[in-house]
């Protein structure tokens, strides 16, 4: 699999097209609900994610390295964090079962390679996502839209670093089952 930076100049184009795409739906959002609220900071959110969704079908990633091993100390950092209570408040409200299909695990052996995958799909494009709405809440700091940037990075806790957190959980037991990157 390429990695994302060595992908051919049309992928490029295409994932340009979508951001544009995106940064327009949002500037739409924007002027109908406001830039300066909770709706439009979830709105940028879910956009935001879809994009990921299109980038990581684009350009797959390789996503293997060190930096995908979850280390010993951070699966319990985690559940004190709360990590595994937003997974509950995830089956709860039914993303659980939305994206059960996605994520390929049948639960069968031979299916944790493909969960183990999607656990770093979704942290690799959770992480993305995370640093792209600090770069947005930066934004709007310049413009003096410190309520947006607020909205933004608040929205961003539930949206991408909680995921992230509950993705590396569960990676750790796969690696204690002895899946390793």
């Amino acid at each position: 699999m390429p990695s994302v930076g060595s992908a051919p100049r049309h992928v490029w184009g295409k994932l340009g097209l979508a951001a544009l795409l995106v940064a327009l739906a949002a500037g739409g959002l924007g002027r109908a609900a406001g830039f300066h609220g909770l709706l439009f900071a979830l709105g940028m959110q879910v956009l935001l994610m879809w994009w990921a969704l299109y980038l990581l079908a684009v350009t797959s990633p390789a996503l293997r390295g060190p930096r995908f091993t979850v280390q010993a100390w951070e699966a319990p950092l985690y559940r004190r964090l709360g990590a595994l209570a937003f997974g509950s408040v995830l089956r709860v409200v039914g993303w659980e079962r939305l994206r059960r299909d996605s994520r390929g695990f049948s639960g069968t052996r031979t299916s944790l390679t493909r969960l183990d995958r999607a656990t770093r799909e979704a942290e690799y494009s959770h992480l993305l996502l995370a640093l792209i709405c600090l770069g947005i809440a930066a934004g709007a700091l310049l413009v003096h839209a410190p309520d947006t940037a607020g909205w933004v990075l608040l929205t961003a806790i539930p949206a991408h670093l909680y995921p992230v957190m509950l993705q590396r959980t569960l990676r750790w037991r796969l690696q204690k089952l002895g899946l390793r990157n």
